[in-house]
């Protein structure tokens, strides 16, 4: 079983999300639509976190919810980058994307990890197109002719923690099913890992909402 100092990590890993959940929620309304898509991903995370944890405390597999949050997670970041991208690539483009992950998250937990298998596929996926969405921002604003100060842009600090966490977890996502089975121990430190990276994303992404909060 895992010690109450490793329960106390994840747990805290799933809470801190409040903290940007709770400073986008005061100043949503004078949000842009890539922020309140930022507020509707953090809420998502908050909702599905707690019940998550629920079912893990009661001994009850919460893969199953996963899927589902997998889903939801790509749809709301791909939104955020169509607006973010908007003179550069047509909307159509990322609602044709978005259409066919979700069915081949469907397909996936379906016909081949089933809803209680934890869905290294279209983890996997995600995080790719994540990363290079990530990647094409980073390319796009070396371009720019203006001079900005990007450290104060919202959109670039939201960015770096999608990158840093994708980059982080695409090793986890893609041998997870293969190497979580055969030792809990090992288990523990690859999700105390991920739980690490979900920390610095959150963290992250306050600091750019707290940048927005500032303007």
């Amino acid at each position: 079983m895992a010690s109450n100092l490793q329960k106390f990590y994840l747990y805290f890993s799933m809470g801190i999300v409040f903290c940007p959940l709770i400073l986008a929620l005061i100043k949503v309304r004078s949000y842009s639509k890539e922020l309140k898509l930022i507020t509707l991903y953090l809420l998502s995370i908050a909702v599905i976190g707690i019940y998550s944890a629920y079912l893990w405390k009661n001994l009850q597999n919460n893969l199953p919810v996963l899927h589902i949050y997998t889903m939801i997670e790509f749809t709301t970041i791909m939104l955020f980058y169509q607006y973010i991208f908007k003179d550069y690539i047509a909307k159509s483009r990322f609602w044709i994307l978005i259409a066919v992950f979700l069915i081949f998250c469907l397909l996936n937990a379906t016909y081949i990890q089933k809803w209680t298998i934890f869905n290294t596929y279209p983890r996997t996926l995600e995080s790719i197109i994540v990363i290079g969405s990530s990647l094409y921002y980073y390319y796009k604003i070396t371009k720019q002719s203006l001079y900005i100060q990007i450290e104060k842009s919202p959109v670039f600090w939201i960015n770096t923690a999608f990158f840093i966490y994708f980059s982080g977890s695409f090793l986890l996502f893609t041998v997870s099913n293969y190497i979580l089975p055969y030792s809990f121990e090992f288990n523990m430190m690859v999700w105390q890992f991920h739980a690490f990276l979900s920390i610095i994303k959150d963290i992250l992404i306050f600091i750019g909402l707290w940048q927005y909060r500032k303007a």
